[in-house]
């Protein structure tokens, strides 16, 4: 039987045990969330929307800055610097709707490494997360520690394998496990997968449909699906067709409701933890207290 990882009711409990915790700081000192969008794609405005309306319904503040499609260069860095100085911590919103800059990575790598809640920049990307207490992994990889955090999922003893490698998933989280010494396997469009039957857990997120189908994996495998598609009869799917999966899954994220609802989740875990690094509070490590 498959034991399905609830990322909608896991990120009901730490919202509320956050919210306990922002109530005991004085107004004019709460954390506050920034966000920096270039252009109006419709994708990146329902995003942000969800982001703002978590943070504030948990009490955190926020500043949103939209600057318009194809802004330049000195109008972004000038953004980057305001909200450097005016907010706990913030995130550029990618993709940004512009041609007139030389490079994201130089824009991402203007954030202060201690506001960079979305772990984009040089620091961050190349940290050693176990070791270096004021580093970011990413949202979403860090919403999929506390799903095997929350149903006991001992990933140290297991072997994992991460397909696709991504800045904002694959390479950090890959990153990551090896840096507490966990046996890991990366796959990426051009790796062999012949291997892929010996990890106990697989970490999918490719943002292609059907990326391992009909590859033998381990029997009681655990899947992490963090892709997301919106099929022809408008249903959401992830990457993995779990019709295309013969043995038996042990833990599985659906999707929707697996990993979606946890990446938001681990903004917020993200811009609190910058918080108490900055305000020398424990708040963060109070949220994961009994």
């Amino acid at each position: 039987m498959t034991v399905l990882l609830d990322g909608r009711k896991l990120k009901e409990k730490i919202q509320s045990k956050i919210e306990i915790l922002l109530k005991e700081i004085p107004q004019n000192n709460l954390p506050i969330l920034g966000i920096l969008q270039v252009g109006n794609l419709e994708e990146s405005n329902i995003y942000i929307r969800h982001k703002l309306s978590v943070a504030t319904k948990l009490g955190i503040k926020t500043q949103y800055l939209k600057l318009k499609e194809d802004a330049d260069e000195k109008e972004i860095l000038e953004a980057i610097k305001t909200l450097n100085a005016q907010t706990t911590g913030f995130i550029m919103q990618l993709p940004i709707q512009t041609k007139n800059v030389s490079s994201v990575d130089y824009l991402l790598n203007q954030i202060e490494k201690i506001k960079d809640i979305d772990g984009l920049n040089h620091y961050n990307q190349n940290a050693n997360y176990v070791l270096e207490s004021d580093s970011f992994l990413p949202a979403t990889a860090t919403g999929i520690i506390c799903l095997f955090d929350e149903y006991n999922i001992d990933y140290t003893k297991k072997s994992i394998g991460v397909v696709g490698q991504s800045k904002i998933i694959g390479k950090p989280i890959a990153n990551y496990f090896e840096q507490l010494g966990i046996k890991v396997r990366r796959y990426d469009i051009n790796t062999p997968k012949d291997d892929m039957h010996l990890n106990d857990i697989l970490i999918v997120a490719t943002g292609s449909r059907g990326c391992i189908s009909n590859i033998p994996l381990k029997e009681d495998v655990i899947i992490i699906d963090v892709g997301i598609h919106r099929l022809d009869d408008k249903k959401i799917a992830g990457d993995v067709i779990l019709e295309d999966i013969k043995q038996n899954i042990s833990y599985l994220t659906p999707v929707p409701g697996g990993v979606g609802p946890m990446t938001i989740i681990g903004l917020i875990l993200n811009l609190l933890k910058s918080y108490g690094i900055q305000k020398k509070t424990d708040i963060y490590k109070k949220i994961f207290q009994p």
